[in-house]
C-alpha cells in the first residue's frame, strides 16, 4: 500500500517541488490550499496509474475546513503517514507598520493552522506508532528581524511548536522535524521581483524537496529534529 503525504499550504514554489518529489518516489499526495488554481493543475500533473493525488481547497486556520479536508483525504487515500506544514501568512514591517489584524493573521497562518493540521493526523499516527510531521521554518524564526516583527514572532512560535511536539510525540514513534530555510527561493517569481540578484545566493526548491522526503524516510533510531538549509 502506498504511503500518504499531505502538504498543507501548496503554492507554486517549494511546496510544489515537495509535492512532485514525494509523488516521484511513489507516495500518494493530499494537497491543501486556500485556492484551487495551483493544487488542481499540480494534482493533474502528478497523478497517473500509480500515483493518486487529492487536491482539497481548505483554509488551515478554520477548524471545520481542516477536519473536512483530512476526512476527505483519508477516505480517498487512507491514513496520513507524513504531514508537511508549509502554510504561512506574511506581512513585512516593524512594530509601527504591522497592524494588529495582520499580526493575528500571521500567527493564525503560521502557527494555529499547523497546530490544527497536526491534531488531525496525530491520532492515527499514535495508533500505528509511526509517522512524520515536518514544519517549514525560516531564518526569521531563529534570528528576529526588525523589518518582519510579526513574521519573526510567528516563526519563532512555529519552532517552539515543533520542538515541543518532538519531545511529546517522539516516544509514540512520531518523528517531528523543523526545516529552517536561510535565504530566498530560486523561483520565477523571485527572479521577476529581483532581476539583479545573484542566483547562486538563492535556494534551489527541487534540491530542498529531497531533504523533506529523506526526513520522512529516516529510521526511528536516527531521526533528525532540526535541519538548517543555506545556499552558502
Amino acid at each position: 500500500m502506498r504511503r500518504v503525504v499531505v502538504v498543507a499550504g501548496v503554492g507554486p514554489g517549494l511546496s510544489a517541488s515537495i509535492v512532485r518529489e514525494f509523488a516521484d518516489h511513489g507516495w500518494s499526495v493530499g494537497l491543501l490550499a486556500r485556492t484551487t488554481d495551483t493544487i488542481g493543475s499540480l494534482a493533474r500533473e502528478i497523478e497517473d496509474d500509480e500515483t493518486a493525488a487529492v487536491p482539497v481547497q481548505a483554509d488551515v486556520t478554520d477548524p471545520g475546513d481542516v477536519e473536512r479536508a483530512f476526512d476527505e483525504i483519508r477516505a480517498e487515500l487512507g491514513a496520513v503517514d507524513t504531514l508537511v506544514n508549509h502554510a504561512a501568512t506574511v506581512y513585512a514591517g516593524g512594530v509601527s507598520d504591522v497592524t494588529a489584524r495582520q499580526l493575528e493573521e500571521m500567527w493564525r497562518g503560521c502557527v494555529f493552522g499547523a497546530f490544527l493540521c497536526v491534531q488531525a493526523v496525530v491520532p492515527n499516527m499514535r495508533d500505528r506508532n509511526d509517522g512524520t510531521i515536518i514544519f517549514t521554518g525560516a531564518d526569521a524564526g531563529t534570528r528576529a528581524r526588525e523589518d518582519a516583527v510579526g513574521f519573526s514572532s510567528a516563526k519563532f512560535a512555529v519552532r517552539g511548536l515543533a520542538q515541543g511536539m518532538a519531545k511529546e510525540l517522539g516516544p509514540d514513534g512520531i518523528h517531528v522535524a523543523h526545516v529552517v530555510l536561510h535565504g530566498g527561493m530560486d523561483t520565477p517569481r523571485t527572479r521577476r521581483a529581483m532581476p539583479d540578484i545573484d542566483h547562486s545566493s538563492l535556494l534551489d526548491p527541487d534540491e530542498i524537496a529531497t531533504t523533506y522526503r529523506h526526513l520522512a524516510d529516516q529510521p526511528p533510531r536516527s531521526r533528525t529534529t532540526e535541519v538548517d538549509i543555506r545556499s552558502y
